[in-house]
């Protein structure tokens, strides 16, 4: 086992804190390169208090160095490695919250959960059970006009409830009409019958042509087939376009890490 220069901390604390680095041990990072990867992984985190801690973190949930990161994450970590408790985000630019929410003893989401865009506005919100989202979700612009309503039910469906275009413009109404995203460079969507995508989804991109980069075919929800433009492969297995926005914060419990400052840091 390693041990943490500097903390003299005893009981939960020390559980915390070797289930943690355990965690950290993990990665193919420090794999390669085990008798350093304790004192360099140590950069990655700071102790707030005998079970809690702060992690700095790339736009994509990927732990990073303080210096290169855009969120920092105050949580709470059992023996186990696993969030557990009041979960707080924050916008390293500004300070204001990025995401507030909380994880059961299991190490899984609970109960309400919100997400805030850079400048603190609320991007998402709605309720957890046992790591699932379940019921209504809504979400947000940045400007603070709607976006969508999907409904979750028990944690084992997505339906398209209601969609609004920037301008304001109710796209899908009760389950029925149009969603598209538009996502570096690319706009993506297709038609909605019941909640759920039917017909030809497309991918185009955002500049010159609009050049299609891909397709998918879903009749009645269910994903029948897919190509890509670019490789030109057909798929059928399972679909690429998702309708969730803002939840790359699930990332997070994977413990990824990314030494790299990523070319968009501060």
């Amino acid at each position: 086992m390693y041990s943490i220069p500097g903390i003299k901390r005893r009981g939960s604390s020390i559980l915390f804190l070797a289930g943690l680095l355990g965690l950290l041990m993990s990665s193919p990072a420090a794999a390669q390169q085990p008798d350093s990867a304790a004192q360099s992984l140590r950069a990655f985190y700071c102790v707030l208090g005998s079970d809690s801690v702060a992690l700095y973190y790339t736009p994509d949930y990927e732990l990073t160095l303080p210096g290169c990161a855009t969120i920092r994450r105050h949580t709470r970590i059992n023996s186990a490695g696993q969030f557990f408790g009041f979960v707080r985000d924050y916008w390293l630019s500004n300070n204001q919250p990025a995401l507030k929410g909380a994880y059961n003893a299991q190490g899984r989401k609970e109960g309400p959960f919100e997400i805030y865009h850079p400048d603190g506005t609320v991007a998402a919100s709605g309720t957890y059970h046992n790591g699932r989202q379940i019921g209504n979700w809504g979400y947000w612009y940045p400007s603070g006009a709607k976006r969508q309503v999907l409904s979750f039910g028990d944690g084992t469906l997505t339906l398209i409830q209601q969609f609004w275009s920037e301008t304001g413009e109710q796209l899908v109404k009760d389950g029925t009409g149009t969603w598209y995203r538009t996502e570096e460079q690319v706009r993506l969507g297709g038609p909605v019958l019941n909640g759920r995508p039917d017909g030809r989804w497309q991918v185009k991109e955002l500049t010159g042509k609009n050049a299609l980069v891909a397709q998918e075919n879903y009749r009645k929800g269910r994903f029948v087939s897919g190509f890509a433009r670019s490789s030109g492969v057909y798929y059928t297995d399972e679909p690429t376009i998702y309708i969730t926005d803002w939840d790359n914060y699930s990332e997070a419990e994977q413990f990824k890490t990314r030494p790299v400052c990523p070319p968009s840091a501060k």
